[in-house]
C-alpha cells in the first residue's frame, strides 16, 4: 500500500502543477460573477477529473485478461511500459527551456478571454474540459492503471482515487475555496504561487517522473524475472 501511495501522490502532483489551471481559475475568479463563477468551475474540475477516472477504470478493467497468472504478467508488463514512459516523459520535460515568467500564447490569452464572459453552466463545462487535456488525461490513464494493477482492496482503490483528484485538482479548489473566505488578498497569494510554479515547471516536473518511472520499472521487472 505504501508504495502505490507514493505513486499516486507523486502522480498527482505533477498533474496538479500546472500554472494553465491556476491561470484559468484566477481569470475566472477575477470575472463578472467572482466567487460564484470560480465555484462553479471547480466543481466542474473536480466532477470531470472523477467522470474521467472511473472511466479510466472500467476501460482497464474491461482489457485485463481473466486468470491470476495471466492477470499478474499484465500488471507487469503495463507497469514495465508505464515505467519507461514515465522515465522518458521526465527527460522530456528536462529538455523545455526553463520559463523565468508566464508568458500565454495567443491561445490561452483567447481561452482566458473567453472564460470571463461564460455564465455559470458553461464555466462548470469548461472546468470538465480542462481535465481533458493531453497532459492531465495521460496522467490520469496511467494513475488509475497503477491503482488497478497494485495488490488493493476495493475500499483502498476508492481512497487513492479520492486522494489523487483531490490533490490533482488542488490549484483549482484550493483558491477558490481561499477566495471565498479571505476574498481579494488571496488572489495576491495566488498570482504570487502562479510566477513560483512557472519558474520551477521543469524540475518540478522531471524529478517526479523520472522517480516514478525508476521505482515502477524496478517493481516490474522484478515480478517478471521471479
Amino acid at each position: 500500500m505504501n508504495s502505490i501511495l507514493l505513486q499516486v501522490l507523486l502522480y498527482a502532483f505533477v498533474a496538479a502543477a500546472s500554472p494553465v489551471a491556476l491561470g484559468s481559475t484566477l481569470v475566472v475568479l477575477g470575472s463578472r460573477h467572482g466567487r460564484w463563477s470560480g465555484l462553479a468551475f471547480a466543481i466542474g474540475v473536480v466532477l470531470g477529473q472523477v467522470l474521467v477516472c472511473a472511466l479510466a477504470f472500467a476501460l482497464g478493467a474491461a482489457a485485463l485478461p481473466v486468470g491470476q497468472h495471466a492477470h499478474d504478467t499484465a500488471r507487469a508488463i503495463l507497469e514495465l511500459a508505464l515505467g519507461m514512459a514515465l522515465v522518458l516523459g521526465g527527460a522530456y520535460a528536462w529538455q523545455q527551456p526553463a520559463a523565468q515568467a508566464p508568458k500565454p500564447n495567443s491561445r490561452s490569452k483567447a481561452v482566458f478571454a473567453r472564460l470571463e464572459r461564460l455564465s455559470l453552466p458553461a464555466l462548470c463545462l469548461a472546468g470538465a474540459a480542462l481535465t481533458l487535456g493531453p497532459k492531465r488525461l495521460t496522467i490520469t490513464l496511467l494513475v488509475t492503471a497503477s491503482i488497478s494493477a497494485a495488490d488493493v482492496s476495493g475500499t483502498e482503490a476508492v481512497t487513492l482515487t479520492i486522494l489523487y483528484v483531490v490533490v490533482a485538482t488542488a490549484l483549482v479548489s484550493v483558491p477558490v475555496v481561499l477566495a471565498i473566505v479571505f476574498g481579494p488578498r488571496a488572489e495576491a497569494w495566488m498570482r504570487d504561487l502562479q510566477l513560483w510554479l512557472t519558474k520551477y515547471r521543469r524540475p518540478l516536473t522531471y524529478y517526479p517522473l523520472t522517480v516514478l518511472g525508476v521505482l515502477v520499472t524496478i517493481n516490474a521487472l522484478v515480478v517478471l524475472i521471479t
